[in-house]
């Protein structure tokens, strides 16, 4: 996915762009965790949002801090683990009430009034560092930024996790029924969280609709930050195996080019950014899509607005009243016919 122009990527949101986050986080704990309480605890969500304790509370030693600071775009969970709902996304730079911490390290916090779970690897008292090091490129590459898509249709691109599977087969289904070919981009925890849940394969779903599935890593974690060794790994888990993916919030550098490289993957991050995840409207996302230009490849995300049947028969309205198509659902070797399942690798020019 979070977070066009090549400014964001990556979420959250789940986004996934220089302004698109979506899921920065570490593993779930294998047991419930013990929660340390501080003083005071604000819930300004309802309860239903929040996880259920697992048992006694044992009380922290050591006082934990009032205030922590947001170290990247960083998702605000409704539980302690990355499979847990997204609520929102936190700006890198924010500071967020802290009311308590668990033994996986990730801390009980509130943000514009929303209370839920964040990593602690990404939360510090600190301000972030802003070194030339950690800056997202400005302008990345062009054929990077459009991927496989060589023709004057749009692209549109969805990362990160559906909220459930009933609204990720309305829009799958949806697509192949209207001749559209999007491209869906989920996380390793995304797809095992729907085998568990489902006991489904949400890319051989798509796939059998005739739209392409990429590669989003597993965890969602900045790539920058890990060595070559250790972002081929993340790339080559749980996660969608093809030749193309895109770095979780467009971080790139030349670790994450190696890594890539390493994993037998080609870069494809987006041209044109909704930052759906940001503004979480209906009709400025379908705005923003709309407004796409020819070759573009739009980015969006499952777990927002624009991912639903009549979000894309309207951003599909928008753009033929432009003069502008779709990219359309895979038909197969002659182009012809009933919808065909999409190769597990892409080709290297998309047959849009």
């Amino acid at each position: 996915m979070v977070l066009s122009t090549g400014l964001f990527r990556a979420i959250s949101g789940t986004a996934c762009g220089i302004l698109a986050a979506a899921s920065i986080a570490t593993g779930a704990a294998a047991a419930p965790p013990t929660v340390h309480q501080a003083a005071t605890i604000t819930v300004a969500q309802p309860a239903a949002m929040l996880p259920a304790a697992s048992g006694p509370v044992a009380v922290a030693t050591a006082k934990l801090a009032s205030w922590l600071t947001t170290q990247a775009n960083l998702n605000l969970r409704t539980g302690n683990s990355t499979r847990k709902r997204i609520i929102l996304t936190m700006p890198k730079g924010t500071s967020v009430k802290v009311h308590a911490r668990a033994s996986n390290g990730w801390y009980k916090v509130t943000h514009k009034s929303r209370t839920g779970w964040a990593s602690g690897r990404y939360l510090a008292a600190k301000k972030p560092v802003n070194s030339s090091k950690s800056k997202l490129p400005s302008i990345p590459l062009s054929h990077q930024n459009r991927g496989p898509n060589k023709t004057s249709r749009v692209v549109l691109t969805y990362d990160d996790c559906p909220r459930n599977l009933s609204s990720f087969k309305a829009v799958i289904n949806y697509a192949a029924k209207s001749n559209i070919g999007l491209v869906i981009a989920p996380t390793g925890d995304c797809l095992v969280s729907f085998r568990h849940r489902y006991g489904v394969d949400l890319a051989a779903l798509a796939r059998a609709k005739g739209q392409w599935v990429i590669n989003h890593s597993v965890n969602h974690v900045d790539l920058r930050w890990l060595s070559c060794t250790q972002g081929a790994r993340e790339l080559r888990g749980t996660g969608v195996r093809t030749n193309y993916g895109r770095p979780p919030y467009g971080a790139i550098n030349s670790r994450v080019r190696c890594a890539y490289s390493r994993a037998d993957m080609k870069i494809w991050t987006w041209t044109h950014d909704t930052l759906d995840w940001m503004v979480r409207s209906k009709s400025t996302t379908v705005a923003r899509a709309g407004a796409a230009r020819r070759g573009d490849t739009v980015l969006m995300h499952m777990q927002w607005e624009g991912f639903t049947p009549d979000s894309i028969r309207q951003i599909r309205n928008r753009l033929s009243d432009r003069g502008i198509g779709l990219c359309r659902a895979y038909h197969g070797k002659d182009g012809r016919g009933a919808v065909a399942r999409t190769p597990v690798y892409l080709p290297s020019s998309l047959p849009c």
